[in-house]
């Protein structure tokens, strides 16, 4: 069995695991790791490790406020040679949408806080999701009213980091509560152009959305249908992409049920003009027990190793308690390596992450366990050769 570190980074709010938010870990390029999150107090901080998760250091505090909702992204995960860390986060004080960036390359300097959208009220059932094109613009998607409030905005490249959002773009369609949506970045021609995952809570359906930047439009086209999704207040989330910059596409992985039999963890290659469903599936019927999932590619091999909740053959009960595994895959999908236990003990685990793009070749998950108050925890595998066990190599 691979040797594990099971090391507790923070204690943290709730909603760190209860919106359709995304992205909260980060590795630069020197192997350095960021943690993002909300902390206890429902600020958002961070904390940073030089040694791949075994220690952490003293929290930094990014906004101290009642923060309902974050997102992030990093600048290397679109292909830009800088090393920002771009967050949003949504609080109930104000009832806003706020923007501030970390920079990772200049002793983690944090820019001016500017303000995303000006809201009334938050509520649950709501999403927010940030990204940034590979020419530069950042993106936001909010939603902080149960469907009632939010929109799409847009800060130009040249207002980065500390300029002026533009006003509300055209959404890519009414909001509602429950959807959930991860934005990326896209392939195009033009490469302020973007893409995004949609999840629609009222059809049970994914579809990928391309927005032309230049046209202010969205186009949709359907991914799949009778995916069944999981509140995110219970658990997040049951879908994960991460960025494949060597192929230019993004990878997606989804579970078609949550905690149910016959579920099945699915995954997808896709770029703004082809939706390739891989030839096998990451879990295929699940017998019950398992659901949440999270995605990571090596730069150096360009290998995937997709986490999830839940032992196959249905010995955990989802989620109460549960341990987190990973399979790999070394052919973009094509196979899967045999499961491999990842953390050290079951736990009640709601939220799970992992470094979307890799530096350093070691397989990483981030869990909440629903402790009083909840924590993040870190799972890392020890040494290179327990990846190249973990992916089947």
């Amino acid at each position: 069995m691979p040797a594990r570190a099971d090391v507790m980074v923070a204690e943290v709010a709730a909603a760190t695991s209860n919106t359709a938010s995304t992205n909260y870990l980060v590795e630069t390029t020197a192997g350095v790791l960021y943690c993002v999150y909300v902390d206890s107090g429902a600020d958002v901080a961070f904390k940073k490790s030089t040694d791949g998760g075994l220690t952490w250091s003293a929290a930094t505090v990014v906004f101290a406020g009642t923060v309902t909702q974050l997102s992030i992204w990093f600048d290397r995960w679109s292909g830009i040679a800088a090393g920002l860390i771009h967050c949003a986060y949504t609080e109930s004080a104000t009832d806003d949408t706020l923007y501030r960036t970390i920079d990772t390359a200049s002793s983690d300097a944090l820019s001016t806080q500017t303000t995303i959208f000006a809201g009334a009220s938050t509520a649950a059932g709501c999403h927010l999701s940030i990204t940034r094109a590979r020419g530069g613009n950042v993106y936001c998607k909010t939603v902080i009213d149960a469907g009632a409030e939010g929109g799409f905005y847009r800060l130009p490249n040249a207002n980065v980091p500390n300029g002026a959002w533009d006003a509300a773009r055209t959404v890519d369609e009414t909001i509602a509560t429950g959807d959930q949506m991860i934005l990326v970045p896209g392939f195009a021609a033009d490469d302020q152009d973007i893409m995004a995952i949609f999840w629609d809570a009222s059809a049970n359906e994914i579809s990928r959305k391309v927005y032309d930047d230049s046209a202010n439009t969205w186009a949709e086209t359907s991914i799949a249908t009778s995916m069944t999704e999981q509140d995110p207040a219970n658990n997040w989330p049951d879908f994960a992409v991460a960025v494949d910059l060597t192929n230019s596409r993004i990878v997606l992985v989804a579970w078609s049920g949550t905690g149910t039999a016959n579920a099945d963890l699915r995954c997808w290659k896709i770029t703004e003009s082809a939706i390739t469903e891989t030839s096998a599936n990451v879990v295929l019927n699940s017998t019950g027990g398992q659901g949440m999932c999270a995605i990571s590619i090596d730069s150096v091999t360009g290998y995937w190793l997709v986490f999830y909740g839940g032992k196959s053959g249905g010995s955990e009960t989802f989620n109460t308690s549960i341990n987190v595994y990973c399979k790999g895959s070394t052919d973009g999908g094509a196979t899967w390596s045999p499961e491999t236990l990842v953390t050290n003990a079951v736990r009640n685990t709601r939220w799970l992450i992992t470094v979307p793009w890799r530096y350093i070749q070691r397989p990483l998950a981030a869990v909440q366990i629903a402790s009083s108050p909840p924590e993040i925890k870190i799972s890392v595998c020890l040494t290179q050769p327990q990846f190249r066990h973990a992916i089947g190599m």
